[in-house]
């Protein structure tokens, strides 16, 4: 009797443990999360309209360390609509040299570098010459000669981090970098990313969604007045793992990655056509901090504004609105502006306003309108995050770069 027990409830086991699994399997094969927009609900502003263009940052080919190469990665890019593609090769320009810059259909590729320095890596954008591994400062100063952003890879990466946090000169910095987003996750995370890969890729690189909270605290803390420093989002993609001497794979697919983070250049009209004049472009909007960066896995971003006004006058990201406490004293106070095309019945949303690296505001499932009164005379720096629900799940979905306020 004991023994047709312990058979029947050993069956039974096996039955509940076979049909968890079919649950998970069939909940990971069928995981999707997607925002849903509204088209047009935040066209009536009394701002100028700024003409935004969606790019991909940072990422290895044949040329280093990656798998890809350049041609195909273009092709790839287009597919996925993206405005503007920026390869990032270890110590080298030869996609340059030889001719592969240029117009594809409606997207521009150039080459950037990823430089080595003593400090760690950095990112060399928009400059034409080849620029040898060497010291930071030298390494600098010849990206500042040819005109070109630098910006900080990486900055907590665990296999290759960035040393020396005081340094100065630098434009921007990677606060969402993908290799780095899943390098800096749980392990248990990571265990369930490379079990689920195979099954849905969409459900394994959903997890690289997740805040970079020590990154964020680094840029917050590195906001100078007038010297303001750019986030941006990097693919950082090599789709290129070892696992052995003589056996490399693909993983994860460039297509994949391209599609988890990109960064959206904000510029006064429409890319010209022209290489050099184009090129000059995105790579000033960096500097600037005309951009915004966001998980595009989730949609990309539709109506998307940020500006602070005083009176008739205007500011974005990256404006330092000069004057402004004697402005107000005069009785125009700074007001700052926000929102997304987003529909709050499908998928709730709160953009939070920042000030200083420290969250002051939200609105909730609608634009965000916040005065700032009195202002200071010393230098604050505001931006925003947008987090959106899906059910019970929150993913801070976009950031914006910051725009001064004295």
């Amino acid at each position: 009797m004991n023994i047709a027990v312990f058979i029947l409830s050993s069956r039974l086991f096996l039955v509940f443990a076979a049909l968890l699994i079919l649950f998970i399997y069939l909940r990971i094969k069928f995981f999707k999360l997607k925002i849903d927009f509204i088209s047009g609900k935040n066209e009536n502003l009394p701002a100028p309209k700024l003409f935004e263009i969606n790019g991909i940052i940072h990422f290895h080919t044949v040329y280093s360390d990656g798998s890809g190469r350049i041609e195909d990665l273009i092709e790839t890019a287009k597919k996925l609509k993206a405005d503007f593609l920026v390869s990032s090769d270890h110590n080298t320009l030869k996609p340059k040299s030889e001719g592969l810059e240029g117009y594809y259909g409606g997207l521009l590729y150039f080459a950037a570098e990823e430089i080595n320095t003593e400090f760690g890596h950095l990112l060399a954008l928009g400059i034409e010459k080849e620029i040898k591994r060497g010291k930071y400062k030298e390494i600098l100063s010849d990206i500042k000669m040819q005109n070109g952003a630098a910006v900080i890879c990486h900055p907590y990466n665990w296999w290759t981090p960035w040393k020396n946090f005081k340094v100065k000169g630098y434009d921007g910095i990677e606060i969402i970098n993908l290799d780095s987003q899943w390098r800096g996750m749980n392990p248990l995370y990571i265990v369930a990313v490379i079990l689920s890969y195979r099954i849905n890729p969409f459900y394994a690189l959903h997890f690289l969604s997740h805040k970079p909270v020590k990154t964020i605290k680094f840029w917050d803390g590195v906001q100078k007045h007038k010297s303001m420093k750019t986030g941006i989002a990097a693919a950082d993609a090599h789709s290129n793992v070892k696992l052995t001497k003589k056996r490399r794979i693909k993983f994860p697919k460039y297509s994949e990655l391209f599609s988890v983070a990109r960064t959206h250049i904000l510029l006064d009209g429409r890319l010209s056509g022209d290489l050099s004049g184009d090129k000059k472009k995105i790579t000033e909007a960096v500097k600037k901090g005309r951009c915004f960066f966001s998980f595009d896995l989730f949609g990309i971003p539709k109506g998307f504004y940020y500006y602070a006004s005083i009176g008739e006058k205007y500011y974005f990201s990256g404006d330092s609105a000069a004057g402004a406490a004697h402005i107000d004293k005069n009785g125009k106070n700074v007001i700052i502006y926000s929102g997304i095309d987003i529909n709050p019945k499908k998928n709730p949303y709160i953009i939070n306003l920042f000030c200083n690296g420290k969250k002051i505001f939200s609105s909730k499932n609608g634009g965000l309108v916040y005065e700032i009164k009195p202002v200071s005379d010393i230098p604050s720096f505001y931006r925003v995050e947008i987090d959106v629900y899906f059910g019970r799940k929150k993913i801070t979905y976009l950031y914006s770069n910051n725009i001064e306020i004295y």
